[in-house]
């Protein structure tokens, strides 16, 4: 499986797995990170490849499932 490029101008929402928190960014945001920091609990997130097909294929609805 790979990383919908139809999905990199799209807006993805992925929920802190700690607190809950929605953080909001593009595809290709997604795309290229290995990590970041949660706004609201200030935690360092991992953004290992297997999250990143979750996260793409929970948003594949955007663009028709593509």
């Amino acid at each position: 499986m790979t990383l919908s490029v139809a999905l990199m101008p799209v807006l993805l929402t992925r929920p802190c797995p700690n607190c809950g928190h929605k953080l909001e960014k593009k595809g290709n945001w997604f795309k290229i990170k290995t990590s970041y920091r949660c706004e609201a609990c200030h935690e360092d997130i991992p953004l290992r490849y297997e999250a990143k097909l979750k996260l793409f294929d929970d948003h594949a609805h955007l663009i028709g499932g593509l």
